[in-house]
């Protein structure tokens, strides 16, 4: 998921979305209370799943290991066909 996130094109969108979220929420106080009350029920169901999941997690952890080695396989493949995911937005 980090490499993903880390590519220009992925991390220049990802910005562009969360800038144009808060002009939204900075410009419209009735879309700012809603939004402050969905991000604290989100952090707060965040913080529940993952102390619930985390045992599950140290079960998992040979199996998802595998499959983050076949993921990065992947994106290796991925950015070899597509070298336009290393370029910034604004040269795509």
């Amino acid at each position: 998921v980090s490499r993903v996130a880390d590519l220009p094109l992925v991390s220049g969108a990802c910005g562009a979305v969360a800038a144009a979220y808060t002009s939204t929420k900075e410009r419209h106080p009735r879309v700012r209370s809603v939004c402050d009350a969905a991000e604290k029920g989100v952090k707060t169901l965040t913080t529940a799943a993952l102390s619930g999941a985390q045992p599950l997690l140290t079960r998992l952890e040979p199996q998802i290991s595998t499959a983050n080695e076949f993921a990065c396989k992947g994106l290796d493949k991925l950015e070899e066909k597509l070298p336009i995911l290393q370029q910034p937005p604004e040269r795509v």
